[in-house]
């Protein structure tokens, strides 16, 4: 089974040790996705695809629409995938759906985390400079 998240939102719970923070949602954001901040100061899934929105932030853990406030885990242990295999790398790449992980790197990738369990991802996303 490939790696995907559930996409029922009251499975994507934070973990003990996990970090969150309060973004405000500038698009329809879904519960396990991986968002990203814009340079209007809102978030949006993730998409490499659009190097303006691969600042990777974290996972988002409830799904919000335009202007709504959203938690997201931006550092630590989050549940909320199905099909991972612990170890496996996690990116938010141009080879998959913005928001949607992925454990294959593309041309554009940003690392996003590790595998803890098939459920539980770490997250520690990587920044890159783009300049």
């Amino acid at each position: 089974m490939a790696l995907a998240r559930d996409t029922t939102e009251e499975n994507v719970k934070p973990l003990e040790g996990a970090i969150i923070r309060r973004y405000t949602a500038g698009g329809t954001i879904e519960a396990g996705e991986i968002v990203s901040m814009a340079s209007d100061g809102y978030i949006y899934p993730a998409d490499t695809t659009n190097m303006t929105l691969a600042s990777v932030l974290g996972i988002a853990l409830a799904d919000s629409l335009v202007s709504e406030r959203v938690d997201v885990v931006v550092n630590g242990p989050v549940l909320g995938f199905t099909g991972g295999t612990p170890g496996t790398l996690v990116y938010a790449t141009d080879t998959a759906t913005a928001g949607e992980p992925s454990v294959t790197a593309g041309t554009k990738t940003i690392l996003v985390g590790v595998m803890l369990a098939a459920d539980t991802l770490f997250v520690r996303p990587e920044f890159v400079d783009r300049c």
